[in-house]
């Protein structure tokens, strides 16, 4: 189906879902599951505040009035094309695979090379792929535990009124060349961002995923977004997730992994943009040998509220999961996590890890509730969280070598995250993260 040139403005209404499937020439299956959700979407309430994974986060401030649902098309030929400011540093050529740019919910730049391209990888638009794998995305569609509509009322609204996907699919047997690169933009007043991501390995197959996330509004605006990753048996997936939403962005993220037999996921997530951003992170370990290394980060500064909930779900037996997450909070910025690693009873032998290290530099508050639930009892699983401020010790050892506190204070946080920076993909994506964590102290 060719993906649609005239631009589109709906209330976010009954009437929406339908008038997206006939924008898009949706097939009926499709239709139906957006009319479905929108139904959940109306019958759910907001997350009460008795809920564990909902009750720091401070709902009364997401904007719902006069969002919309926007697609402005915007097609360009080179990536330079696009706005000032958007999405640097770019990689050169010939160190990404494939890009792919969504700029308020349209696709405007998309490239995938050629010997890529005849393995049979694909890495487009979600809506352009279900014209020739619509068999592939429907078979692996909803299928998780979080990214299903009824998970809640945020779900439901991005399963109803998604536009602008990312679709990624990589063949039994294949590995991509080298990392794809997807990058989601938005910067039109009143659009509400509401992404779809799915990334499918079968069989066997490696792929590198790094997926960026700017906005650039001026009014409260509502994005939420779901994430889905499905690893078949014995495939590889390294997937790093980054956000640099506005300071008005209000954000909810469900982001999930199913991971089959023997197949394995390096998750680096970062998170440093967004006024308030929930984030869910969920794997689900199903088979023996499925191996998850789970790594974030977050820098968060001013009044920032970045709540996040991450669960290891093992369900097999010979599984293994290690998650590090690490957050910097600076002036009156707060941050919460809320982890669990569960092991069900068949899940013998399993190994689940689980650390959340917090740094204070000012009035900021950091809330750390890891937690395990162990139903068998041969298992090695640990958790723990740490909340502190900066050493007193290091930076009098650093000042004593004439280095002035502010860049003392930079260099020990630098320190702090650079573990988990540098198992980010693309030496010019990491060192612009360094850039902009330097550049916060001056801010």
């Amino acid at each position: 189906m060719a993906i649609p040139q005239m631009a589109l403005s709906l209330a976010m209404n009954a009437a929406a879902p339908a008038a997206l499937a006939g924008y898009y020439q949706e097939p009926a299956w499709l239709r139906e599951a957006r009319l479905a959700a929108w139904a959940d979407f109306e019958r759910l309430p907001l997350p009460a505040k008795t809920e564990e994974a909902w009750r720091r986060v401070p709902l009364a401030r997401f904007p719902w009035d006069n969002q919309r649902v926007v697609v402005l098309p915007t097609p360009v030929q080179r990536v330079e094309e696009l706005p000032p400011c958007w999405f640097e540093p770019l990689p050169p050529t010939g160190q990404v695979a494939g890009m792919l740019v969504h700029y308020n919910g349209f696709p405007a730049y998309a490239t995938l090379n050629e010997r890529d391209r005849r393995q049979g990888v694909v890495f487009a638009d979600l809506h352009a792929a279900l014209e020739t794998h619509e068999a592939v995305i429907r078979r692996y569609w909803q299928r998780g535990e979080t990214t299903r509509p009824d998970f809640n009322k945020f779900t439901a609204l991005n399963a109803a009124l998604w536009h602008g996907g990312t679709f990624v699919y990589v063949p039994e047997g294949v590995r991509v060349s080298c990392p794809l690169q997807a990058l989601t933009g938005y910067n039109v007043e009143g659009g509400a961002g509401l992404h779809r991501t799915l990334i499918v390995a079968e069989r066997g197959a490696h792929v590198t995923v790094l997926q960026d996330r700017i906005s650039q509004e001026r009014n409260p605006a509502l994005n939420t977004e779901v994430v889905e990753i499905i690893a078949e048996e014995g495939a590889w997936i390294r997937y790093a997730s980054l956000q640099h939403w506005g300071d008005k962005s209000h954000t909810v993220s469900v982001q999930e992994a199913q991971l089959a037999r023997d197949a394995h996921l390096l998750w680096v997530s970062g998170a440093l943009g967004g006024q308030v951003t929930k984030e869910f992170q969920r794997v689900n370990l199903q088979a023996p040998g499925a191996r998850a290394v789970m790594q974030g980060f977050t820098f968060a500064t001013a009044g920032q509220h970045i709540d996040q909930s991450t669960y290891q779900h093992h369900q097999a037996p010979h599984t293994y999961s290690d998650l590090l997450f690490r957050n910097v909070l600076k002036d009156t910025a707060r941050t919460v996590f809320y982890g669990m690693v569960r092991v069900e009873p068949v899940a013998q032998d399993a190994q689940g890890y689980q650390a959340n290290n917090n740094l204070l530099l000012d009035d900021a508050r950091a809330h750390a509730i890891p937690g395990l639930e162990i139903l068998v009892n041969d298992v090695r699983c640990s958790h723990g969280a740490t909340v502190s401020r900066l050493s007193d010790e290091q930076l009098f050892y650093l000042q004593a070598r004439a280095i002035r506190r502010p860049i003392a204070e930079q260099l020990i946080v630098q320190g702090f995250l650079r573990s988990i920076v540098e198992q980010v993909p693309l030496a010019c994506v990491r060192e612009g993260l360094e850039t902009e964590i330097a550049r916060r102290f001056w801010a």
